[in-house]
């Protein structure tokens, strides 16, 4: 038990957090405790994954030496890839610990000393950042331990080396970019870098697996020479140690500790400073100039879409967070857009997907996140013209970035951009039915946890994004390749009438209005 108001104690308490976030916390006037639905998840995907080690290991062997250097390539692209999303995880949490929790005014205010505020809030996003990737990693430790190959082990150091560097680096740069560009800017910029970050890795991958894929693989190759290197080089470092070479591992714990310990003692008075500005930070709308001017005459459905466009304008936040979606598109319009051959039917499925995909993120918004209902409710108007507006506010920024890269194509197949338009609209306005009917009342700032507590909406929205993608691959087909034939009209009239059932379910399940 560690003694209250101590760093271990306050350290407990930021696990504890992080432990009832990741189980689904369930807190009411009656118990305290964890979902068990969501602890049995867990336990299962835990089981499943020693499972697959064990039968990934059960032939592998790890030399006693020096690893081969394609096995050091191969382990150092795959802990380059976890070390991306590590700097995007601790980016996202340096923003919450920094501006969103609202706490750490509170703290500060405390007795608790502010350096052991920074270093344990510095240590639970390490602690965030690692704990997801020792979740799935480990278990080729564990497997590795009852086959008898202890190198495996080197995982672990080889992991916590890297969450204290990343989320060192991550504290840093948020608290840089606090002092250069503000508090409001900082909250915007970081979680736009975390979100890149984390993106880069599919989109490299998807770059490679494209039609501009064998150019990249010139490019790649005439650099190489460039950079080449021993086994014996100090670049092989992580993946030597994740490999369970002794001293590489201790060199990883050690340079990571290293790196946290000068960031909790060298910057401690920037996140003072930053924590400061955060808690003062207020954002005074300016008087518009001239005098004042009324607007009528634009109707009620237009001011309705005018009103949430508007709404969501003003709040980069949530345009940065709904607008990572629209990075998934680049690899996928690329070739489209530079004449290369592309497969008509996998763009409309991807293209629908993302439509959906789109059109529900902005429903929950504009729908699920109204401000003020009951003010919508008790106005003289007429609430299916209001239900009807919200709608339109969703389905049209959707169709309007689709139908950038359908023009070009219209240029060269009308036929294949008329389907594709027609499949992404209809999936645009189901997904956005599906979330006025099962999504649950909550708030803007809530947006990246929308999904918890509402599985019938998340099911269901994925259910009719994967159903239109289906459909329209299958009208494409028809038009571009196969042509009409029976099994494809049969699989596009069974994709259908799965599509009704779906639509016909979530209208049954929808949320009552108070």
């Amino acid at each position: 038990m560690a003694r209250a108001g101590s760093a271990l104690w306050l350290l407990r308490h930021e696990l504890r957090l992080f432990m009832f976030e990741i189980l689904g916390a369930r807190r009411d006037s009656q118990r305290t405790g964890v979902n068990r639905k969501a602890l049995a998840v867990w336990v299962i995907l835990a089981l499943l994954i020693h499972g697959f080690a064990f039968m990934a290991l059960t032939d592998a062997r790890l030399s006693s030496g020096t690893p081969p250097l394609t096995l050091l390539m191969t382990v150092s692209a795959v802990m380059a890839g976890v070390f991306t999303m590590m700097m995007s995880t601790g980016l996202n949490t340096s923003v919450t610990a920094l501006f969103e929790r609202r706490d750490l005014d509170l703290l500060l205010s405390s007795p608790i000393p502010s350096r052991s505020v920074f270093t344990v809030r510095l240590a639970a996003i390490a602690a965030t950042s690692a704990g997801l990737y020792l979740f799935f990693l480990t278990p080729f430790a564990h497997a590795g331990m009852v086959l008898g190959q202890w190198r495996w082990l080197g995982i672990y150091p080889a992991i916590a080396g890297m969450a204290l560097v990343s989320s060192s680096l991550s504290m840093l740069l948020t608290l840089a970019l606090v002092r250069w560009l503000g508090v409001r800017r900082t909250r915007v910029t970081a979680q736009l870098l975390g979100a890149l970050s984390g993106a880069a890795m599919f989109l490299l991958a998807q770059a490679f697996n494209s039609p501009l894929g064998p150019a990249l693989q010139r490019f790649v190759k005439r650099l190489l020479p460039l950079f080449a290197l021993g086994a014996d080089s100090i670049a092989w470092l992580p993946a030597k140690a994740a490999l369970g070479m002794p001293l590489p591992a201790l060199l990883m714990l050690a340079m990571g500790g290293a790196v946290f310990w000068l960031t909790a003692r060298l910057t401690h008075g920037f996140f003072v400073d930053g924590v400061q500005q955060a808690a003062g930070a207020a954002r005074v709308a300016k008087a518009p100039p001239g005098a004042l001017r009324f607007r009528f005459g634009r109707g009620l459905a237009r001011t309705i879409m005018v009103k949430e466009w508007r709404l969501i304008w003003r709040d980069p936040q949530l345009i940065a967070q709904v607008g990572l979606q629209l990075m998934y598109m680049l690899p996928l319009l690329a070739p489209l857009l530079l004449g290369r051959a592309v497969s008509l039917p996998a763009l409309a499925a991807a293209l629908t997907f993302l439509c959906g995909t789109l059109s529900a993120s902005l429903g929950w918004i504009v729908i699920s996140a109204e401000d003020a209902p009951d003010l919508l409710r008790a106005a003289p108007c007429s609430q299916g013209t209001i239900r009807r507006a919200k709608l339109a506010a969703v389905v049209i920024p959707p169709i309007a970035v689709a139908a950038l890269p359908l023009c070009w194509l219209a240029m060269r197949q009308p036929a294949a951009a008329a389907a594709m338009l027609l499949s992404c609209t209809l999936c645009a306005l189901n997904s956005a039915l599906v979330v006025a009917w099962c999504a649950r009342p909550g708030l803007r700032g809530d947006f990246k946890a929308r999904g918890k507590g509402n599985l019938a909406s998340t099911v269901f929205e994925l259910l009719t994004g994967v159903g239109w993608a289906g459909l329209s691959f299958t009208l494409l087909l028809g038009l571009t390749r196969s042509g009409w034939t029976a099994a494809v009209v049969i699989g596009a009239g069974l994709n259908l009438l799965l599509l009704i059932a779906f639509a016909a379910t979530a209208r049954f399940l929808r949320q009552k209005p108070a």
